[in-house]
């Protein structure tokens, strides 16, 4: 089995930090344009599934150090995934 090194798991959370920073912007950008989803939204909310199953793959080969990194990483990452799906959610109850 692979251990994850220092290096990769530093760049997996700084792709998850991005990914957060994206989902951020577009949650504010829907908010204010009355729950309009567009593709940007729907990428940034790939990227956050995208990323959070690296993180559960990555957690498989870190050390304990690096397993209570990576799972606030997770909880990071779910939040916005999950405050993403309640947008789609209110949207889809406003639009029907």
């Amino acid at each position: 089995m692979m251990v994850a090194t220092r290096e990769s798991i530093d760049n997996l959370i700084s792709k998850a930090n991005q990914y957060i920073d994206q989902a951020e912007k577009e949650l504010d950008i829907t908010n204010r344009n009355g729950f309009h989803v567009d593709e940007s939204y729907t990428t940034a909310q790939q990227k956050l599934n995208e990323v959070e199953q690296e993180i559960q793959k990555m957690m498989d080969s870190a050390s304990h150090e690096q397993r209570d990194q990576l799972h606030r990483m997770h909880l990071r990452v779910s939040q916005y995934i999950n405050d993403m799906v309640l947008d789609r959610v209110d949207i889809t109850n406003i639009t029907d």
